[in-house]
């Protein structure tokens, strides 16, 4: 007789399991849910926020909390639930969020302890990024317009400065010039200063004047590629009253000629 109900325990136990009502029960982790910092995307749409977050098996619920950032945050709830993902509209231009999240299992609550930082930004990624590493330099054949969104941050003092990086090939024995024009100066004539500095690997850092060359030699007897950096100057970046700003520009291989040493 208990031969014969252990059986049909065993049976009813695994049908329940093929049909996933005790699967939770039985396979679910035992350990506390995992800290997470949400990943927030301010600029594939205008005035969007996408907030990410991985997967957690021991999480009841996720929330995702949000404050404005200031000098003390205050959160309130956004989002509750299962999904992983949230797209954030809720937002006047130029505004700055932090976001946390937070998570449940059972009666327990687990807050987040390190944040995402995003904004509502008048913008979107121009069409090269990402190109924010040396390593993913965009070659650079013909005009590219770009843009570089930046923003300060209350909040941990945190600055979000954009960067591009981009690479030529140069023949040997070759000169090539590389042309910036920074779009929406008040002077915009050749030589003008820009909002900008160049930088190539093993030079230092220089300015960009308005439509003048900037010159990369290749002194060697075989063709290279030779990546350079554009990012913005940051003195006088933002003002009292702006803590975002957006510097547009085109870049430009002007041309590649022999020279002399």
């Amino acid at each position: 007789m208990k031969s014969v109900l252990y059986l049909a325990a065993v049976s009813l136990l695994a049908a329940s399991c093929s049909d996933n009502a005790f699967e939770e029960l039985l396979f679910r982790t035992t350990n506390d849910p995992f800290s997470d910092t949400p990943f927030a995307d301010s600029l594939s749409l205008e005035h969007t926020v996408y907030v990410s977050w991985s997967e957690d098996d021991a999480c009841d619920s996720f929330r995702l909390m949000r404050s404005y950032d200031q000098s003390v945050l205050s959160f309130s709830c956004i989002y509750e639930g299962n999904q992983t993902e949230y797209t954030d509209t809720d937002m006047n231009s130029g505004d700055r969020y932090i976001y946390r999240l937070d998570k449940t299992r059972g009666e327990q609550y687990f807050e987040g302890s390190t944040y995402a930082y995003g904004y509502s930004s008048d913008c979107r990624k121009d069409a090269w990024e990402c190109n924010d590493t040396e390593q993913d330099a965009i070659y650079l054949e013909h005009d590219l317009i770009c843009n570089l969104p930046c923003v300060r941050y209350v909040t941990g003092g945190r600055q979000c400065i954009d960067c591009d990086w981009f690479y030529i090939t140069v023949p040997p024995r070759r000169s090539a010039e590389i042309v910036i024009s920074q779009s929406k100066l008040e002077n915009e004539s050749a030589g003008a200063e820009t909002d900008l500095r160049i930088q190539i690997p093993g030079s230092e850092s220089s300015p960009v004047k308005q439509k003048t060359a900037s010159v990369i030699k290749n002194t060697s007897h075989e063709t290279k590629n030779f990546r350079f950096k554009i990012y913005p100057e940051t003195t006088g970046l933002f003002s009292e009253d702006s803590s975002t700003a957006v510097i547009e520009y085109t870049v430009s291989l002007s041309k590649i000629y022999s020279y002399s040493l």
